[in-house]
């Protein structure tokens, strides 16, 4: 069987590296979205936004080389990371319903995923709880306590005082919305499996239905924009992506021509999504009526290049699974966690009492406050991944997982000299 496996392996890497198990190019642009959302944080307490001017480039009309939108709409990359979780937990299936391939039962799935995001989760809750206990930022009892436990049991995104206005980290609602999808994602999977394209578009049409005849009529819709509703074309498409991912590898004989045109296809979603950038920020109200209105494309931007990334030429793929990209990727959840958090806390230390103040302070220390809050982030991060969250993992994993056998004692061998004198004496 093992030998079967390697041979199939083999047949279908894909100019024998891309391997349908483990999607390369997923690590570094899980990194790299992370990244574009710390860096709309950071900008918020430091106003800091490079300028690279291009005089080069003049008589294109580009004058300088400044990514000035993300400072705006940098959130906007959190739809990535959940398309992302949705491919990734859907790649397993597609590998069931297109290879035969054995699943984890139910239980299995909730007891990875717990392993895999709360212990992280509950320090940063833990943690973040402290300091606005330590600043006095509750003004009652209760209202400490409620926050505390909505946070603990991922209820916080069904209140605005412990979502919109909770005084703990406010980038914990992505985890909150993560752990209502995989509460879902059993029933979800036996749908999809009946008919992948069809779910796609059921749970896409219910999506686009609640997000245009509900939240958009919403004022404010601040409360509505990030519920899970809303997100359902996002989980769609990334689910439909490791399926459309897994049945390229297994059905189509891989040609260096797709190749290139997969690589060409990448370059146009990296394109697209910078021109849904620009539109956010050049949309005169709201940026959260933007975000909503224009989820279901955005989402399928990201789709668009996430899949065709991950079918790219080599280059392309390297510059997402390089091994800087690959300990990015690892460490990318203790990342977002904390990064908004350390930031504010260094512009405090300082003195500082707004992003403004910074600015007034001098284009240096911009770049100081920048770079030592990247700095101590990502040693942060890193140390909390491999320090906490892998030990509690294995830890949890080994929890009721069934013990090896202990081996056999072997029999002392007699020598065969004394096998001899045993058998003369009898």
């Amino acid at each position: 069987m093992e030998q079967e496996q390697v041979k199939q392996h083999s047949r279908f890497s894909l100019d024998m590296d891309i391997d349908y198990r483990h999607v390369d190019v997923v690590d570094g642009i899980r990194g790299l979205t992370v990244l574009m959302v710390l860096w709309f944080h950071f900008w918020q307490q430091t106003w800091f936004m490079p300028n690279y001017p291009t005089p080069w480039l003049s008589f294109l009309g580009i004058t300088d080389l400044t990514p000035s939108h993300i400072r705006w709409v940098g959130y906007i990359f959190v739809d990535m990371m959940v398309l992302l979780s949705a491919f990734c937990l859907t790649l397993p299936v597609a590998r069931s319903m297109l290879l035969g391939e054995g699943m984890d039962d139910v239980c299995a799935f909730y007891k990875k995923r717990f392993a895999r995001i709360y212990p992280s989760y509950l320090l940063a809750v833990l943690i973040s709880f402290g300091f606005q206990i330590y600043w006095n930022h509750y003004p009652t009892v209760s209202y400490a306590v409620r926050d505390l436990i909505s946070h603990l049991t991922f209820t916080h995104m069904f209140r605005a005082d412990t979502y919109v206005y909770a005084p703990i980290n406010g980038v914990l609602w992505t985890v909150g919305l993560e752990v209502q999808f995989y509460v879902l994602f059993p029933l979800l999977v036996k749908l999809f499996g009946k008919s992948p394209l069809l779910f796609w578009g059921t749970l896409t049409g219910f999506g686009g239905w609640f997000i245009f005849q509900y939240a958009l009529k919403q004022q404010p819709v601040n409360m509505q924009v990030n519920q899970l509703p809303t997100f359902l074309p996002v989980f769609a498409n990334g689910m439909l992506a490791a399926y459309l991912f897994t049945w390229y590898c297994v059905k189509v004989p891989y040609k260096r021509l797709w190749g290139a045109f997969f690589t060409v296809l990448a370059v146009v979603g990296a394109v697209l999504i910078r021109n849904q950038i620009v539109s956010a920020q050049m949309y005169p109200q709201d940026k959260q009526l933007w975000q909503l209105e224009h989820r279901i494309v955005l989402s399928l931007c990201f789709t668009l290049f996430l899949l065709s990334a991950a079918l790219s030429w080599r280059p392309l793929r390297w510059l997402f699974s390089n091994p800087a990209a690959r300990f990015l990727g690892a460490i990318s959840y203790n990342l977002y966690l904390y990064h908004q958090r350390l930031i504010v806390l260094l512009r405090m230390s300082l003195g500082f009492q707004s992003g403004a103040d910074v600015a007034a302070a001098g284009t240096k220390m911009q770049i100081f406050l920048t770079l030592e809050g990247l700095g101590l982030s990502l040693v942060l991060a890193a140390a909390l991944t491999y320090l906490w969250e892998r030990p509690c993992r294995r830890w949890i994993m080994s929890c009721g997982a069934p013990k090896a056998p202990a081996a056999p004692t072997p029999e002392p061998e007699i020598p065969e000299e004394a096998q001899t004198n045993t058998d003369s004496k009898s």
